[in-house]
């Protein structure tokens, strides 16, 4: 539940075989206009990845939008790392 492990080391491990899914799915379009990413702030596998997805995204197809629905912790989370992982996703979000 870290925000640097989705980020720093799933992500990684995981770049190829993603971006291959995604450029299989892109290739059945005809004019592919935008992505469509929902994801967790708080969580450390959808903060930390959902992030990283989102950078990969911009890499790899830099003319295409990318919307991202992001999902906060509630007030009652009990999770002690999710302001943390909120906010280290907020700020990567926000580059």
């Amino acid at each position: 539940n870290n925000w640097a492990h989705g980020h720093e080391h799933y992500g990684p491990l995981h770049r190829d075989g993603l971006l291959e899914r995604v450029r299989r799915a892109a290739s059945h379009c005809d004019s592919l206009q935008a992505f469509s990413l929902l994801h967790s702030m708080g969580g450390g596998t959808g903060s930390g990845l959902g992030s990283y997805v989102l950078e990969a995204l911009a890499d790899e197809y830099p003319r295409t939008i990318r919307f991202a629905t992001a999902v906060f912790p509630s007030e009652s989370d009990d999770v002690v790392t999710s302001p943390y992982n909120t906010v280290l996703a907020a700020a990567e979000l926000a580059e």
